[in-house]
């Protein structure tokens, strides 16, 4: 046993128990300072306390030691209003929101911990999407005298729920400014601005806890581990992954992670070359219906299996004339549509690849700018505009990786990612098991699926 886990394991838990929620952060931040001190309290509890009669303890301990469904009996078995107030917490980690909601109302005129239930109660209803006419509850946060920190937290909280993204980080911003160790404004402004694209800002914040010498919870080390990932920082992020499976070595989350930031650290990316092959691609995936064609050139494609531009440039003119009812104007307007884009038909005889040819039509060190002059038409999925298929990839509410690749694959709605393949998206860079779960589980609950 290491000296630091020698020290936790002696160490005497609660002698002077938390009478308010400052002294309640403090037990937290101490019980999760690392996994030995979680297991200490977890011995000293056990070993020191009778269930029968430090309800209370036993309540403030197990919960702050990560146990709230043990923690729960005990702390509704004690009659002081903050152990009310923790019992509250315990069931919102326990997933009974209604539960915990009512117990934050009831203690909403408590003279001790009422400002902090209606901020509980406020962050809580906005977690689950019902922040409509929760201004009042700001004007009588002040009045019970919160302090400006929480304040400006909860302020940011609405406006964030209100789609007021700015205002949400000004709000954020000034409750750091009154508070530095505040760690739930410190959070949200960290995950905004990593959502704005800000990384290097949000970086130094979560590393602001780290660098301090903080209690930094797991939250925040998963999102720093994903913003190093998606700057190349490999390393780094295989760190931040660790670290969480140190002090949770449960989370499967962290264990993906983890194996995502290794496999990358020994991959080598020529990003001039991905950028072509991204490109090149994108070119000969867009559909043939996205052009103007006449009804029987359409038809006649769509029966010779000829999907996308990349179908087409496999195919020679004379195999296009010897298809029934293709005649000189079909095969004039194959022509034309392909010319927009730099191609010919015939580019890719013998069995190669269109990507292969299009490769060396471009030269080491050309970029297909054709592709990037003229936008890609819109595809519209099904007869109904309100076709599930039409959304844009964007209101999935997907991860900063997964975003980037579709990005990278200039996929737009959820239509075009449901006729992407796994193999497709897991060929992008930095894009890996996790994320590929995550799509096919945005997919799942719209009732679709990847391409197979």
């Amino acid at each position: 046993m290491t000296e630091a886990a020698t020290a936790a394991a002696d160490r005497a838990w609660l002698a002077a128990p938390p009478a308010d929620w400052k002294g309640w952060i403090a037990l937290v931040k101490d019980a999760n300072a690392n996994r030995n001190a979680r297991d200490s309290l977890r011995n000293f509890i056990a070993r020191h306390l009778d269930p029968a009669k430090d309800h209370r303890l036993c309540g403030l301990g197990l919960l702050a030691a990560g146990e709230p469904g043990l923690a729960l009996p005990y702390l509704q078995a004690a009659e002081d209003d903050l152990a009310r107030l923790l019992a509250g917490v315990a069931l919102e980690q326990l997933g009974r929101t209604q539960d915990a909601l009512a117990a934050y109302v009831a203690l909403q005129k408590s003279r001790s911990v009422g400002a902090r239930a209606r901020l509980q109660r406020l962050a809580l209803l906005v977690r689950i999407g019902k922040a409509d006419g929760l201004q009042g509850e700001i004007a009588a946060i002040k009045e019970q005298g919160a302090a400006s920190a929480d304040v400006a937290w909860a302020e940011g909280l609405l406006a964030e729920a209100q789609g007021d993204h700015p205002g949400a980080i000004a709000s954020w911003r000034v409750a750091l400014q009154h508070d530095p160790d505040h760690a739930e404004a410190r959070f949200r402004l960290a995950y905004q601005l990593d959502l704005e694209g800000e990384d290097d800002e949000a970086v130094a914040l979560y590393r602001w806890a780290l660098d301090n010498g903080r209690t930094v919870h797991v939250g925040m080390l998963m999102n720093l581990g994903v913003l190093y990932e998606d700057r190349d920082e490999h390393d780094a992020a295989a760190r931040c992954f660790r670290a969480v499976l140190t002090a949770d070595p449960q989370n499967d989350r962290a264990r993906r992670y983890l194996a995502d930031a290794e496999a990358s650290r020994r991959q080598f990316y020529d990003e001039t070359r991905e950028r072509r092959a991204d490109l090149q691609n994108a070119v000969l995936r867009i559909p043939v219906t996205d052009f103007e064609l006449s009804v029987r050139a359409r038809n006649c494609l769509q029966r010779m299996n000829i999907h996308t531009l990349g179908d087409l440039i496999c195919r020679s003119e004379t195999e296009l004339l010897t298809f029934k009812n293709f005649g000189e104007t079909s095969l004039q307007e194959v022509k034309d549509i392909l010319a927009i884009k730099g191609l010919r038909l015939g580019m890719a005889p013998g069995g190669r690849t269109a990507a292969q040819v299009l490769a060396d039509s471009l030269g080491e060190n050309e970029e297909p700018e054709d592709v990037l002059a003229a936008p890609r038409p819109k595809k519209v999925f099904g007869d109904d505009p309100s076709d599930v298929r039409n959304k844009g990839v964007a209101e999935l509410d997907l991860s900063v990786r997964s975003r980037a690749a579709l990005a990278t694959l200039g996929l737009v709605t959820v239509g075009e990612l449901c006729e992407t393949s796994e193999e497709t998206l897991l060929s992008c860079k930095n894009f890996g098991q996790t994320s590929l779960i995550e799509i096919k589980n945005k997919l799942k609950d719209l009732g679709l699926s990847l391409a197979t």
